[in-house]
């Protein structure tokens, strides 16, 4: 079984494709974009050309003769109807959306790490879909983005992006998590558990589960 997966560069593609093979799935990337810059500005333009975009590669990737396509990006899963594009295809697809909601069941109050606040927005929107009554706290942290790109040391860039702040914002507030919103993040997650008390969550795990499962 070959899966697809669709992100927003070509790191966090191969982000995806590394989670899968490492539990013996096969793999093919499809970058959408190729820096975070681009991928931010193709997300907050036409929702038209988004769609067809993406959608044209959706096409590409029926043709290989693939049908289970994960898509690996939280801010591009918030801009786009990935489930109605993918199954107007006869395509399986999964997203990081689908693990939020169930993040939402078990707090009330959780922080969002999230690469941009368009991806901030959609996390939040998941959550709360699922769990109305849950407080959602969302930053967007692009520069970290490119730090993850770059190959900054995590430690550097947690000093460089005040993460210690962040995460003190999200205590002050009572947040009792910490949801790691961007699938480059997971890169600093031991950085980031250095720096609260609180549990860091990353919707990756919980998400290659569903991919895989029969």
């Amino acid at each position: 079984m070959k899966i697809a997966v669709i992100a927003g560069t070509p790191v966090d593609t191969q982000m995806g494709v590394e989670l899968l093979k490492s539990r013996g799935a096969e793999a093919l990337g499809f970058p959408i974009s190729r820096t975070p810059e681009e991928q931010t500005a193709f997300q907050v333009g036409s929702q038209s050309a988004r769609e067809a975009a993406v959608g044209a590669v959706l096409e590409n990737i029926k043709i290989r003769g693939m049908d289970r396509v994960l898509l690996y990006c939280n801010s591009l899963s918030a801009t786009i109807d990935a489930h109605g594009l993918a199954e107007g295809r006869g395509l399986r697809i999964w997203t990081p959306m689908d693990v939020y909601g169930e993040i939402a069941l078990q707090y009330r109050r959780i922080g969002v790490q999230a690469a941009n606040c368009q991806g901030a927005a959609g996390v939040e929107r998941a959550m709360v879909n699922a769990s109305p009554e849950t407080l959602v706290f969302g930053a967007g942290v692009l520069p970290l983005v490119l730090g993850v790109e770059a190959g900054t040391p995590p430690e550097e860039l947690a000093e460089d992006c005040g993460l210690g702040l962040l995460l003190r914002f999200f205590e002050d507030n009572g947040a009792e998590a910490v949801v790691l919103g961007c699938t480059h993040f997971p890169y600093v997650k031991q950085a980031l558990g250095k720096r609260t008390s609180l549990p860091v969550l990353d919707p990756a795990e919980r998400l290659a589960e569903l991919v895989l499962a029969p």
